[in-house]
């Protein structure tokens, strides 16, 4: 099974996304209805838990989304609705819907979820541009500032890791 069959599985399968993300979404309502000063330690696991319920995919759907228009030039209009655009939007309600009630760092592994998301779209950046670069060409700047952008780069994805790491 590739990752191709997959997608085709969740592009044939409406349903079950759509009822997938339905049900994240009446419960992330529900957590903000009954969360309390009393209650939070216990529902604040249940909003982590749709937290990555709801990221993970929206995240993977946000990166094969930019993948197919930037990378394989697909049409925006040729892809598929409940497949790549349902869970950003799903990812995106449910987590302002959750903020609402409860600040995300407070929720038991936000912060390594956020810097996952980060190292995987600093990645994303890299690739992008390595692959519409030449190698060939040469840097207009100097040495120095070819270094220095290095170093901020590695700065970052080294904070981000940190990040993930703790």
């Amino acid at each position: 099974m590739s990752i191709q069959d997959i997608i085709t599985w969740f592009d044939s399968h409406h349903a079950a996304v759509l009822y997938y993300f339905g049900i994240a979404l009446v419960l992330a309502l529900l957590c903000t209805y009954i969360v309390n000063a009393k209650n939070i330690s216990t529902v604040k696991y249940v909003m982590s838990f749709l937290v990555y319920a709801v990221t993970i995919p929206g995240v993977l759907a946000l990166f094969l989304l930019l993948y197919n228009i930037l990378f394989l030039g697909s049409s925006m209009l040729q892809l598929g609705l409940v497949t790549y655009f349902s869970p950003i939007v799903a990812m995106i309600l449910i987590l302002l819907i959750l903020n609402r009630k409860i600040k995300m760092s407070k929720l038991p592994g936000f912060t390594r979820l956020s810097s996952l998301i980060i190292i995987i779209g600093i990645s994303f950046v890299l690739l992008f541009i390595l692959q519409r670069s030449y190698f060939g060409v040469i840097f207009l700047g100097g040495f120095t500032q070819l270094l220095l952008v290095f170093a901020v780069i590695m700065i970052v994805l080294r904070v981000a890791w940190n990040k993930f790491a703790k």
